[in-house]
């Protein structure tokens, strides 16, 4: 398993975001073999008054591999609008 935890806050026009990309190990008993899975997950939060809204998800989505997680987490930064509505 690598370890990946990306944490970027991104502007944009008058509205700020946290892009999250993390890694975690799923546990799902009725699988074989999830003791060992990992997977990779990017989220984006809306920042409102300095408080990160976790309860309200904007982007979400799950990678296989880190490169992929890592990939997209960099493409959001470059052009975020392709990926959510600010």
């Amino acid at each position: 398993m690598r370890n990946l935890e990306l944490k970027n806050v991104l502007k944009v026009d008058d509205k700020e975001f946290l892009v999250s990309t993390i890694s975690m190990k799923i546990r799902h008993a009725f699988f074989d073999g999830d003791d060992d899975k990992v997977v990779y997950e990017t989220m984006v939060f809306e920042i409102i008054d300095d408080e990160v809204q976790y309860h309200k998800t904007i982007f979400n989505e799950r990678y296989n591999t880190p490169d992929e997680a890592i990939a997209e987490h960099g493409a959001i930064l470059k052009n975020p609008k392709a990926f959510f509505i600010a």
